[in-house]
């Protein structure tokens, strides 16, 4: 199921949320959700670097959730809802909890390569504590999604990023983000303490799962 039941005590309340949209296309649905966030009096994200706890993030699931930008910073960040919670919201006329509309088990697609993704248990895992927290980056120019892409989703799920490689090593543990294609730039590093590589892709595994390693 696409929608998670919630254990909560009581449903967490919404009052003038900020609402960010991602992988609906354009078109007449997507026109009518961003009228009734505006009639609400809520206010439309439309940049990734603005998502923040305030924020519920609008996905659709069916047939698969659009791996987007939005999508990897909003995992360590915000509620991610189901289409039907903002159809909730214009019956009720007033922003409703989001507790009966969060994403549950669901498909993550991205290149067309589909892998099956409990969001539930990553927004379990996110409040618990910041997926990256204490962690150091430095990321390659050949990353998919680029350096500059990368480093916001890194500091939004707690880490940290750095914008050049150390000639010595580091006092502190350090996480060089590359792909197959920096072998010879990194070919230094070799050996080098407290210096370890990660992959792009195994990154961003991590992410959707809020779970490193």
């Amino acid at each position: 199921a696409a929608v998670s039941s919630s254990t909560a005590a009581a449903p967490k309340a919404q009052s003038q949320p900020s609402v960010a949209f991602s992988g609906l296309p354009e078109g007449e649905r997507l026109d009518g959700f961003l009228a009734t966030v505006a009639s609400l009096g809520g206010s439309v994200v439309e940049d990734a670097t603005a998502l923040s706890a305030s924020t519920v993030m609008v996905v659709e699931p069916s047939p698969s959730v659009s791996r987007t930008i939005k999508l990897l910073v909003a995992v360590s960040v915000c509620d991610i809802v189901t289409p039907e919670w903002v159809d909730a919201c214009r019956a009720a006329d007033q922003f409703v909890p989001v507790d009966a509309y969060l994403l549950g088990e669901c498909t993550v697609s991205s290149k067309g390569v589909k892998v099956p993704w409990d969001a539930a248990k990553a927004r379990t895992r996110a409040a618990a504590a910041p997926c990256l927290r204490g962690r150091t980056f430095y990321i390659t120019k050949t990353t998919s999604p680029d350096a500059d892409k990368l480093k916001i989703i890194i500091e939004k799920a707690g880490g940290a990023t750095v914008e050049t490689l150390p000639i010595v090593a580091p006092r502190s543990p350090l996480v060089v983000v590359c792909t197959d294609r920096d072998r010879r730039e990194l070919q230094r590093l070799q050996g080098m303490r407290n210096v370890s590589e990660l992959r792009d892709a195994e990154l961003l595994a991590y992410l959707l799962q809020q779970k490193y390693g």
